[in-house]
């Protein structure tokens, strides 16, 4: 949430906390672009997005928080294959923030159970919400020192 605008928020995570097998379910994480720009240019000590993965990894570090408060182990989620151009891109965002492809979700028959709980084809992608947790802090925090370093020498 922006400060000087709360109702201008930054982006968020849709999903549910499975009731069987702790399974935190990521349904869709959305960041919006005018307020990401608003931040930027909101000449506070935001720049960027805080690391190369972009702001997108720090809503979803709240949302693994979250889950594994919960008791959840591991998080699933699907990269949609809306677009071609847009599902490689997605792959490789989630590849390179530490998840493992587990499958990719098609329209034959043996997929309609996917399909039910997903909505839609893509691939599907998992990982230990702990194992990420753990990356993503490394991540932050070697963030947050760049952040310093520079500060302390402007």
């Amino acid at each position: 949430v922006a400060v000087d605008d709360p109702e201008n928020i930054l982006g968020y995570v849709e999903g549910f906390i499975r009731p069987a097998g702790q399974i935190l379910h990521a349904d869709k994480m959305e960041i919006f672009k005018a307020a990401l720009n608003t931040a930027r240019t909101s000449g506070g000590s935001f720049s960027g997005g805080g690391t190369f993965l972009g702001p997108g990894l720090l809503v979803a570090y709240v949302c693994l928080l979250h889950g594994r408060e919960c008791g959840c182990g591991k998080i699933e989620f699907l990269a949609i294959d809306d677009a071609e151009f847009q599902h490689k891109r997605l792959v490789r965002y989630y590849r390179t923030a530490g998840f493992k492809e587990v499958r990719y979700v098609g329209e034959e028959l043996k997929d309609i159970g996917d399909r039910l709980v997903w909505g839609g084809c893509g691939t599907l992608m998992t990982e230990d919400v702990d194992k990420v947790l753990r990356k993503w802090t490394r991540i932050i925090r070697a963030g947050a020192k760049r952040v310093a370093e520079s500060e302390r020498t402007d």
